[in-house]
């Protein structure tokens, strides 16, 4: 069978006094320690050697540089896991784990360290409570299992018979109570409810939960609007070519990433030291590979002669008068942040897997807009209608992905 759920899982910093000691026998985890450290020192040396080559590589032209940031946001994602593996190597060589009866559940406590993972199991749950053989140890040696839920769970490692059979005594004699308690509540006929018909109220306001598609009129998507005119009035007033609007496009993906690094707060907590670094490397590496292909295809130009400019020459030539337009993008994310995620608390329910690929939908839908968009623009031949044209298809486009994420 699977491994069973348990009714409750926290993660602690301390023992929780109280209740009926089940001592168990210390389990050899060194083993595993070791597993964990060659894993680590593999990761390790990997992460070395590429930290080697950046320290090696001159940065020349924007191609060089976008080398070079790739090769760091890589490090930077694959250093999650290295920092992982070797809190791992450290926590496994200080296993330990304890159990206990407090009042009508039954509590598993593994120790890493100074990490308690707490796992509590309601006694009137537990089925088929038994003592197995233990495999690859004495004929005499068995395990403590049961059944909860659709799966098995055990306590501790081998032990003797002897004592494995008292520990199963103490669980059957916390157990019966609570078993008697769920009897009488099946035996017990459940009490007719009432039901009600909704006030009016009530029923007005019940499709909305279910719905709550944000209108036009909301803050963040008035400010989504108005970002995406910035644009508008650059290619108008300013006379912005191709290569300007697609960077600033660009320029917006990295804003979201920026954003959803505090989501990821948020919604992972204390695992986000790991998450954090990891959903970073990814997204830089990708945002700095997008650049690459935007800087030659659309600024410079695959046509262009002469000598290159340097990176930092191009890059503030590039970014300088774009910076009215990203403060825009800045503040338009940030006021969705704070009135969509933080005010009507879009994180509840938000899982730390969903969170991190959350901006990918919405990012390669808006660059493969931008970039088809880029090529008509250029195949037009018209810079100043086909650049209009690109950015009402960009703005529309952005705004339906902006109504169906927060439409949770």
């Amino acid at each position: 069978m699977r491994k069973a759920r348990p009714e409750r899982f926290r993660i602690l910093l301390y023992d929780e006094e109280g209740g009926i000691p089940l001592p168990l026998p210390a389990r050899r985890m060194w083993p595993v320690g070791i597993f964990f450290g060659g894993a680590f020192l593999i990761f390790a040396a990997i992460a070395w050697s590429q930290i080697a080559s950046m320290r090696g590589h001159e940065i020349r032209n924007v191609f060089d540089l976008a080398v070079v940031l790739f090769q760091g946001f890589w490090v930077l994602g694959w250093s999650a896991g290295v920092f992982f593996l070797g809190a791992l190597t450290v926590l496994f060589f200080f296993y330990g784990e304890s159990a206990q009866v407090v009042g009508e559940r039954l509590i598993h406590t593994p120790r890493l360290g100074p990490l308690r993972l707490r796992t509590e199991y309601d006694l009137a749950k537990i089925r088929n409570l038994r003592l197995e053989r233990a495999e690859r140890h004495p004929k005499e040696a068995v395990r403590i299992r049961f059944d909860y839920g659709n799966g098995s769970s055990g306590l501790g490692d081998a032990m003797e018979r002897a004592d494995a059979e008292r520990l199963i005594a103490v669980i059957r004699q916390a157990a019966p109570r609570t078993s008697r308690l769920v009897a009488d509540e099946m035996a017990a006929p459940p009490a007719p409810e009432p039901s009600p018909a909704p006030s009016r109220a009530r029923a007005a306001a019940q499709p909305a939960r279910q719905g709550s598609v944000p209108s036009l009129t909301p803050p963040s998507t008035l400010a989504l609007i108005g970002a995406n005119l910035i644009p508008l009035g650059g290619v108008l007033f300013l006379n912005w070519k191709l290569g300007e609007v697609m960077v600033l496009f660009w320029a917006e993906s990295a804003v979201i990433g920026f954003w959803n690094v505090l989501k990821l707060v948020i919604v992972a907590k204390w695992v986000a030291i790991f998450v954090v670094p990891f959903f970073v490397g990814h997204f830089g590496g990708f945002m700095a590979g997008h650049f690459l292909f935007l800087y030659y295809f659309f600024v410079r130009g695959l046509a262009a002669t002469g000598p290159e400019p340097g990176a930092w020459v191009a890059l503030l030539d590039l970014f300088l008068p774009l910076w009215p337009a990203l403060a825009g993008l800045f503040i338009s994310h940030g006021v969705s942040f704070f009135t969509n995620y933080v005010g009507r608390r879009e994180f509840v329910g938000m899982d730390m897997k969903t969170q991190m690929g959350e901006p990918y939908k919405r990012i390669i839908v808006m660059h493969l807009t931008i970039i088809f968009g880029g090529f008509l623009t250029m195949a037009l031949g018209t810079p100043a209608a086909a650049l209009l044209l690109l950015i009402a298809f960009k703005t529309a486009t952005d705004l339906y992905a902006h109504r169906k994420e927060h439409s949770r």
